[in-house]
C-alpha cells in the first residue's frame, strides 16, 4: 500500500511494472491472441541462415509485431528514466555498431537506449531495438562484455525468435483450444445416460433423480475440462515454451559470441561474464520452470564453442553448429 508520503514513489513503481509487463508481452511474447495469422502460416517453416535450423515461424506477421513493440519502446523511453550521459550511450552505440558490423546487419537501422537503472539486464525488442540498464554496463569489466550482451541480443533478431515465440503461443493456443472442446465433449458425453433415464422415467420421483445426477455430472464435466484446459496449458508451457525459450537463450549466446569475435572483441570475455552472473546469483529456480538457461550451463556452452571455433583455425567462426557429442 502507498502511504500519502509514498505516493509518488509507489505510483512511479506501479506505472513502471505496467510499462515492464506491457514490454515483455512483446518480448516473451505471451501476447499470441492478439495478432492475426500471416499469410502463409498453413506452410509456416522456413530455414534460418543465420541457425541452419527449420523454424515455425509462420503464425507471426513481422509488421504486427514491429508496430507493437515500437509502441512498447516509446512509452519506456518516455516514462522510465533514460541516461544522456555520453559514458554510457555513446559506449553502447560505439559497441553496438560494431557487433551489429560483426552480424553483417551494418546496412539496418538500430535504436540504443541507456535506462538508468541498477538491475543487470538489457533485451532487444522486434525491430533492432536494444535497452540496456545501467546497472548492466556497470557490472560488466569491460567492453568485450558489453559486447557479449549486445551480441546475444542482435543473436536473438537474427535468430528470429519473437516471430518464433509468436507462432509457438499462437499454435499452442489453437492446440489447447482444440484438445479441451474434443476432451469436454468425450466427458459431457458420459453425461447422457441420465438424459435417457429421465425420457424413460414413469414417475415424478425417477425424473428428479435423474435430472439431478444429470446436473452433478454436467458440473463434474465443466470442472474436469477446466482441469483438462490447465492441464494441457501447463504441459505446453513446461514441454515446449520453456525449453524453447532455454534454446533461443543458448542459441544468442553462441551467435553473440560469433558476432562479438568478427567484431574484434575477446569471446572469452562471454564465458567470463556468465561466470560473474553465476557467482551474482545468490538463488535460482530450477531449470525446467525457468525460461533461462542456468549460468553456469551457459558458461560452459560458451566455453566448448569457442574452443571448437578455435579449433577449426581458419575455417572457425562461421556457424554456431556444434558436434553431436558437444
Amino acid at each position: 500500500m502507498c502511504n500519502h508520503h509514498a505516493h509518488l514513489e509507489c505510483k512511479m513503481k506501479a506505472e513502471e511494472k505496467a510499462i515492464h509487463e506491457r514490454r515483455n508481452a512483446i518480448q516473451v511474447l505471451a501476447a499470441g491472441g492478439m495478432l492475426t495469422v500471416a499469410a502463409g502460416a498453413t506452410t509456416g517453416c522456413a530455414t534460418n541462415p543465420e541457425t541452419g535450423e527449420k523454424q515455425f515461424v509462420g503464425l507471426a506477421s513481422e509488421a504486427q509485431l514491429n508496430q507493437m513493440a515500437l509502441s512498447s519502446w516509446n512509452e519506456m523511453k518516455q516514462k522510465l528514466p533514460t541516461s544522456n550521459d555520453p559514458r554510457y550511450t555513446r559506449r553502447l552505440a560505439n559497441i553496438g555498431s560494431r557487433v551489429k558490423r560483426g552480424a553483417n546487419r551494418a546496412d539496418q537501422r538500430w535504436d540504443y537506449a541507456v535506462f538508468d537503472q541498477d538491475q543487470k539486464n538489457a533485451f532487444v525488442l522486434p525491430g533492432n531495438r536494444v535497452g540496456f540498464y545501467k546497472g548492466m554496463m556497470d557490472f560488466a569489466d569491460n567492453d568485450d562484455q558489453i559486447a557479449a550482451v549486445m551480441g546475444h541480443e542482435v543473436g536473438h533478431v537474427s535468430g528470429r525468435h519473437a516471430r518464433e515465440r509468436v507462432s509457438q503461443q499462437m499454435a499452442g493456443q489453437l492446440a489447447i483450444g482444440a484438445g479441451t472442446i474434443v476432451g469436454g465433449s468425450q466427458m459431457s458425453k458420459k453425461c447422457n445416460q441420465y438424459k435417457v433415464a429421465a425420457q424413460a422415467a414413469k414417475t415424478r420421483e425417477q425424473y428428479n433423480a435423474a435430472k439431478a445426477g444429470y446436473n452433478r455430472c454436467m458440473q463434474n464435466a465443466q470442472r474436469n475440462t477446466q482441469l483438462l484446459s490447465q492441464a494441457l496449458g501447463l504441459g505446453f508451457t513446461f514441454g515446449v515454451i520453456l525449453p524453447y525459450s532455454r534454446k533461443h537463450e543458448l542459441q544468442s549466446d553462441l551467435l553473440g559470441a560469433k558476432y562479438m569475435h568478427k567484431a574484434g572483441y575477446d569471446a572469452n570475455q562471454a564465458v567470463r561474464l556468465w561466470e560473474k552472473m553465476a557467482e551474482s546469483s545468490t538463488s535460482r529456480q530450477p531449470e525446467f520452470m525457468s525460461t533461462h538457461p542456468d549460468p553456469d550451463k551457459r558458461a560452459q556452452k560458451l566455453r566448448d564453442y569457442i574452443a571448437y571455433q578455435e579449433r577449426l583455425g581458419s575455417q572457425g567462426w562461421e556457424s554456431i553448429k556444434m558436434p553431436k557429442s558437444s
